[in-house]
C-alpha cells in the first residue's frame, strides 16, 4: 500500500499518500489525497501492518473515508476498485483487508436489510478481488470504537477456499429463496443479481 506514496493513477486523477510510522515498526499510516488539475483533497486513510512472523499476519485497513468525496471524486467506483486491487496484491493467503463502509449508503442499507456481507455492494467487491471470507463488524478500542467495517480474508489454502465457496453458495441460495417469497425489501433487491452470479460461479467451481 505504500505505493500510494509515489502516486497511483485512477479515473483521470492521482491518488497520493503521505506515509508515516504507526504504533510499532511493522505498522504504517497513510493519508491518501486525490488530486486532479489544481485540486487536491484528502479522501481516505490506510493503516497497513506488515506482519510479525510467526505470530501475526499482515493486514490492511481502509478507514476515515470522506463521505463527501474530494475534487469531484468519491470512494465508490474506480477509486475503491484501485484500492482493493492494491491491497489484494499486497496481501497473501490468510491475510485480511478491513474496509470501513459507513460512507456507503448502499452497503449500509443492504446489511441492515439482512443481506449477507459477501453479497453486499462493498462485500461483493472484496469477494471479486479474492477475499472469499467476508465478515461485518467493528472493533472496540478502549473508550473509542472504530466505525463499522467489513473484513475480507483471503483463503489460506484449497480447503479454506472450498469452504468459503460452499458458504457463499448457501448464502446466495438463501437470498434468492427470500426473493422468490417476496421477502426482500427494496434496499436489498440489487443484491439478488450478485447472488445469481455468485451461485453460478461457485456452483461451477465446486461442480455442484
Amino acid at each position: 500500500m505504500e505505493r500510494l506514496r509515489d502516486g497511483v493513477s485512477v479515473g483521470g486523477a492521482t491518488l497520493r499518500g503521505r506515509v508515516w510510522r504507526g504504533r510499532f515498526p511493522e505498522e504504517s499510516n497513510v493519508e491518501v489525497s486525490i488530486c486532479q488539475g489544481g485540486c487536491c483533497g484528502v479522501l481516505f486513510h490506510v493503516k497497513a501492518f506488515r506482519g510479525r512472523p510467526p505470530y501475526y499476519r499482515p493486514w490492511v485497513e481502509v478507514h476515515s473515508v470522506s463521505p463527501r468525496g474530494a475534487c469531484g471524486h468519491s470512494m465508490a467506483g474506480p477509486v475503491e476498485d484501485a484500492v482493493i486491487s492494491l491491497a489484494s496484491m499486497a496481501l497473501g493467503p490468510g491475510e485480511s483487508l478491513y474496509f470501513e463502509y459507513v460512507w456507503d449508503p448502499a452497503t449500509v442499507a443492504e446489511l441492515e436489510a439482512g443481506v449477507p456481507p459477501r453479497l453486499s455492494r462493498l462485500g461483493f467487491k472484496l469477494l471479486s478481488h479474492g477475499f472469499t471470507w467476508v465478515k461485518d463488524w467493528y472493533y472496540p478500542e478502549g473508550f473509542m470504537e472504530g466505525a463499522q467495517r467489513l473484513q475480507g480474508e483471503k483463503p489460506a489454502g484449497g480447503e479454506a477456499l472450498e469452504r468459503h465457496l460452499r458458504e457463499a453458495l448457501a448464502e446466495a441460495g438463501g437470498l434468492l429463496a427470500r426473493l422468490g417469497r417476496g421477502g426482500l425489501p427494496p434496499a436489498a433487491l440489487a443484491s439478488a443479481g450478485r447472488a445469481s452470479a455468485l451461485a453460478l460461479l461457485a456452483g461451477s467451481l465446486l461442480k455442484v
